[in-house]
């Protein structure tokens, strides 16, 4: 199903569930994207994952769980 929200609440997930960072950018893989190519609102699909100790895990999951 997805997850569509805002930058502010992505990045909180990502800070609160201790994804690794890289160069200051936060590890994730999959479909992550940008409403409208604007960046303050993004789609995250099922299939995007985070990394905590390169250990991949679901991000919508994350999302979700905080909403």
């Amino acid at each position: 199903m997805g997850w569509i929200g805002s930058r502010n609440q992505l990045f909180h997930v990502l800070r609160s569930f201790g994804c690794d960072e890289k160069d200051g950018q936060f590890c994730v893989d999959g479909n992550i994207t940008t409403f409208l190519g604007m960046g303050e609102e993004f789609v995250v699909g099922d299939d995007a994952v985070y990394y905590v100790n390169n250990k991949p895990c679901n991000l919508c999951n994350a999302l979700k769980a905080v909403a």
